[in-house]
């Protein structure tokens, strides 16, 4: 798959040929999983995808209000960006750990079901849409999937009712945020993310939007001026990490 090499402590070299868990497609799946055990990509813990003390790290997503936001939907985050929680973020989403999607989803699936409680006026029955924050679709094509998709994709799985609405883009424009600071971010991202007409739920249609990491909130504030646009109320918004300053 098109991505980033992995980790070295994640590659083995068989008769010359440097491998990973996830090269499948050249080594038969038995021989890697001898060869190179699964790890917890939050830990390095033997034989487990992610253990339950890496689990812990994401609890009950909580209320959090940044600067740029206070005016928006309530933002839930399921952790502080921090520790394994950032390892196992980056593990998922810039080191081919895609079997990390089954655990990551089901943690969005709770938190979807505690953030719509908290509501009080939605329920699933209302048919509300998980919406991926988007990824620039170079970042897609080297990583191989857009990897929020994925996520809100395993958590309607477990929500009936719930389903994905992968409805935004990024424009062509707006470039790799890695390095910039607070203003030029959202400079960056300023009307830069766009709808997918042929994507958009009905109008009214209540949504739940689901970014990876929020930083400075750039990314979501854009996102919830296409939504609006789009005639699209948004209920809450989630983030599985926040590495923001709170208000």
């Amino acid at each position: 798959m098109a991505g980033r090499p992995a980790p070295a402590h994640a590659r083995v070299n068989l008769v010359g040929v440097s491998f990973d868990r996830y090269s499948r497609s050249v080594v038969p799946s038995g021989l890697v999983d001898l060869l190179l055990p699964l790890r917890c990509a939050g830990c390095g813990l033997a034989g487990a995808v992610l253990c339950a003390e890496c689990h812990s790290w994401f609890h009950e997503p909580r209320v959090i209000r940044p600067p740029a936001l206070v005016r928006e939907p309530p933002i839930h985050a399921l952790a502080r960006y921090r520790g394994r929680v950032r390892t196992t973020l980056l593990a998922y989403k810039e080191g081919g750990r895609r079997d990390l999607e089954r655990p990551l989803g089901e943690h969005v699936a709770t938190a979807v079901r505690a953030v719509l409680a908290a509501s009080g006026s939605i329920t699933e029955t209302d048919s509300p849409r998980l919406v991926p924050a988007p990824s620039r679709d170079a970042a897609v094509r080297r990583r191989g999937r857009a990897h929020l998709a994925r996520l809100t994709h395993r958590a309607e799985r477990r929500l009936p009712g719930v389903r994905t609405a992968d409805c935004l883009r990024l424009s062509p424009r707006v470039r790799d945020s890695v390095g910039l600071n607070s203003g030029r971010r959202f400079e960056n991202l300023r009307g830069g993310v766009l709808s997918r007409p042929g994507r958009l739920p009905p109008p009214g249609t209540p949504v739940l939007l689901l970014d990876d990491v929020l930083t400075t909130g750039a990314t979501v504030l854009n996102c919830l001026r296409a939504l609006s646009e789009a005639g699209l109320p948004v209920v809450a918004v989630l983030v599985l990490a926040s590495a923001c300053r709170e208000s």
